[in-house]
């Protein structure tokens, strides 16, 4: 089976979305699948393109099975919504014609958000009269009109119109959550959704075990996106209170809010705070693995809701308790799991509570953390390749018909 995958964002970029669908490709080739990719060249989170591209239209790198086509997009340092729209859209105008200079595939895979360069993609597939199979990471515009992304009621509408659109045209949708599922069976008008939920990084559950607590100050640790939807800026307001404990905070990561954390730093004066880059994902576990505690915070909006983090399966990988500020499945999976602490999200008296409850127990820490690497082996993301091939074997077979 030859698959087609279209996704703005890709490897070496590093991001939840990449590390998703780096799995899944990875997966594909190892049964003996060809890959063919259309992605952006490499320019996340930063806004500026990585050494080597960004000076041509399109980059072929081709690797045995895999081939991967990356095309140039408008991307700045400055992300105004305007500089958004750009970026996405010309991420939309440029997939279409990188996917119709490369050999027919069997069926297409199409990734969103975003959602332009997804509806385009989905489109080309269609007009190519392809199977066409629709990954949703995250539902637009619901997601953005929650974090501010996009104001202009006019451009929401459109992205209303592109999100049915896409729903409508997809042989199957997959989706990460069962909330996310309902919600795009409503759009759709028929059930057209799967659950393909995330799970935990094969490597990271692979590390030996470390176990946690084992020095007098507690690390409490975050590793992700400085972004809108995680109110980072609550946690510093958290650490500010909670100089007289036995905590320090290590916050590892990049985006739009990473410049604003570190001059917050600066003015509180937060010496026990510990600000650092975002680190490649064959890192991340010795960051992970260094820290007592991790954080899952989330920004208090209903649209988050549906919204499992997948840093809460990394944290079970790697047998690190949790504090997770979330809500809905996310926080059923924390508690049913019995390895952290939930907490209401946006809300920094329950950060600073459950940092001094897990502070002042080090024997919970450690016993949090065993419950999540022994329920992690369930959440592997390989076991998910599995079921995409099945889906994706399932659409061709069904058009065959």
């Amino acid at each position: 089976m030859h698959v087609l995958l279209a996704s703005q964002f890709f490897p070496p970029e590093i991001g939840a979305a990449q590390n998703r669908l780096s799995t899944f490709v990875s997966g594909l080739l190892e049964r003996d699948h060809a890959v063919s990719v259309v992605c952006e060249q490499p320019n996340h989170p930063h806004g500026l393109f990585q050494p080597g591209f960004g000076r041509r239209p399109l980059v072929v790198e081709r690797d045995g099975a895999l081939t991967v086509r990356r095309v140039w997009v408008v991307t700045s340092p400055r992300k105004t919504w305007l500089r958004r729209l750009a970026f996405y859209g010309s991420y939309a105008a440029a997939a279409p014609p990188a996917m119709l200079a490369m050999r027919r595939p069997d069926v297409a895979f199409i990734s969103s958000p975003p959602l332009p360069g997804a509806a385009t993609a989905a489109w080309t597939a269609r007009a190519l009269r392809l199977p066409l199979v629709v990954d949703i990471r995250d539902v637009w515009p619901a997601a953005i009109e929650a974090l501010g992304e996009v104001g202009d009621r006019r451009v929401l509408r459109l992205f209303e119109r592109l999100e049915r659109s896409l729903y409508a045209s997809a042989d199957v949708v997959t989706t990460t959550t069962q909330a996310f599922c309902r919600h795009i069976d409503r759009v759709a008008g028929r059930p057209v959704s799967v659950q393909l939920p995330n799970g935990a990084m094969d490597h990271l559950l692979a590390l030996p075990e470390r176990p946690a607590g084992g020095d007098p100050v507690v690390t409490v640790g975050y590793a992700g996106n400085f972004g809108l939807s995680q109110r980072l800026d609550l946690v510093l307001d958290a650490a500010a209170r909670l100089r007289d404990a036995p905590v320090r905070f290590v916050l590892v990561g990049e985006g739009p809010r990473g410049e604003a954390l570190r001059e917050q730093r600066r003015r509180l004066a937060l010496d026990h705070v510990e600000i650092r880059g975002a680190v490649p994902p064959e890192q991340i576990g010795g960051v992970l693995q260094a820290c007592d505690v991790l954080l899952v915070p989330l920004l208090a909006h209903a649209a988050l809701d549906d919204i499992i983090p997948t840093k809460i399966y990394d944290a079970m990988a790697v047998g690190r308790a949790v504090i997770a500020s979330v809500r809905g499945e996310a926080a059923a999976l924390v508690d049913d799991g019995g390895f952290g602490l939930v907490i209401a999200p946006e809300n920094v008296d329950a950060i600073v509570a459950a940092v001094r409850e897990l502070a002042a127990d080090r024997e919970r820490i450690r016993r949090l953390g065993r419950n999540g690497r022994a329920a992690a082996g369930e959440f592997a993301r390989s076991r998910r390749v599995a079921l995409l091939e099945e889906i994706l074997q399932g659409a061709v077979s069904a058009r065959r018909r």
